[in-house]
């Protein structure tokens, strides 16, 4: 035997000593995913979904990879298939290849070791009845994968946290009175009337920074039903879904009412999808808001011209900034305007989400009424920080 080849052989024994005991080499890892029982499948039915075993190949693998894997992208590959359906190739069969699910093992090989799924920040497009049941799947392949590869640990399941009981009425938060002083001048100047305004009703919030609430709009003269639900991101501000609610003719005095019996269930179920919580008691904080020793403010700003047209001046930009006399200030909204026959914004209190160091920012707006004054009031929502991006 030559030098060269004893040294090779050498080197490829004290590869493998060396590897982890834990670990395998060049393996073909199996585990449980829950798939369509047909391609199309109407995942709604009784046997829309079943378990499969898959195969991987894989350089190295841990007990960890049998348990995680289950969220991985599995594609299949059809190579038979005409042009018309070569999408397909790569079609990702896995149903619990979701964004936000994480299934792991932790401390394996001590006393404590666990399996965790975690559903609680998923966001999906299935509708909550499918996604339940999807992870209900997902649980029985996860603990079909622990028997398999011979894990005693104990299982542990985390999901999203209840919303708001369908049996619950929406309370409304009283911020009227707070828009009207910050907008006196704007008001028509009738005592039992100063705005045509909207009542706003806050539903809940989740632990990643988004809010639900429910805006009735007063459609004067019209006298219909216009109610709108909404849930928004207060990192991007964005509407991620909304709900419109609108009748031709009025129900009477007790719309919100029997809007909730018509759309409670529905509304629960989205925002148990997004993870939103009730709030306990929701509390509207008008001018300041004092937080971890920490006293913050709003101001508002902006700039009109006058519109010959209309014989007024609309806003033609609107800035909001939150500040502390110790951290600074910053701006949380700014927004430019064209032909939107907006009179008038200001920021006009806080909403706490809960001890989370994000609040939701009320801002109240005035346009311009049908036939001049009373004008109408409505709000916007912004999110704001009360950590980062002082200056």
């Amino acid at each position: 035997m030559t030098k060269n080849k004893y040294s090779l052989k050498i080197l490829i024994l004290l590869t493998f000593m060396l590897q982890p005991a834990s670990a395998t080499m060049d393996y073909i890892l199996t585990y449980y995913i829950p798939v369509a029982s047909e391609l199309d499948s109407n995942l709604t039915v009784k046997d829309g979904m079943r378990l499969h075993k898959a195969m991987v190949y894989t350089y190295y693998s841990e007990p960890e990879s049998a348990i995680s894997s289950i969220t991985k992208k599995y594609t299949i590959y059809t190579p038979h298939i005409g042009k018309e359906s070569a999408y397909m190739r790569d079609y990702d069969v896995n149903l619990a290849n979701i964004k936000g699910l994480n299934v792991e093992l932790l401390d394996y090989g001590s006393k404590e070791c666990r399996v965790v799924m975690d559903s609680s920040k998923v966001v999906s497009t299935y509708s909550p009845e499918v996604l339940e049941k999807v992870l209900k799947y997902v649980k029985k392949a996860t603990k079909l994968n622990m028997k398999e590869h011979k894990i005693n640990c104990a299982f542990k399941e985390i999901t999203a946290s209840k919303v708001v009981k369908p049996s619950t009425l929406p309370k409304a938060l009283n911020i009227e009175k707070s828009a009207f002083m910050a907008l006196d001048k704007y008001t028509s100047g009738v005592a039992h009337a100063p705005f045509i305004y909207s009542i706003f009703y806050p539903l809940g919030y989740s632990d990643d920074g988004k809010i639900a609430y429910i805006e009735e709009y007063d459609t004067t003269p019209a006298a219909l039903v216009s109610i709108t639900t909404y849930v928004q991101d207060l990192v991007t501000d964005k509407i991620i879904w909304k709900d419109e609610y609108n009748l031709d003719t009025p129900i009477g005095k007790n719309d919100i009412e029997d809007f909730w019996k018509k759309k409670k269930n529905s509304i629960g179920q989205k925002l148990n999808t997004y993870g939103i919580k009730p709030f306990n008691r929701a509390q509207f904080f008008s001018k300041n808001y004092f937080y971890k020793n920490q006293n913050f403010s709003l101001t508002s700003s902006d700039t009109s011209s006058f519109h010959k047209d209309w014989g007024m001046k609309f806003l033609d930009n609107s800035v909001i900034r939150l500040g502390t006399k110790n951290l600074g200030m910053k701006t949380i909204d700014s927004h430019v305007y064209k032909d939107e026959h907006l009179i008038a914004r200001k920021a006009i209190g806080f909403i706490p989400l809960g001890k989370s160091d994000r609040v939701a920012v009320v801002v109240a707006n005035v346009h311009r009424g049908w036939e001049g004054p009373p004008h109408n009031l409505s709000y916007d929502i912004v999110g704001a920080s009360l950590k980062v991006g002082f200056k």
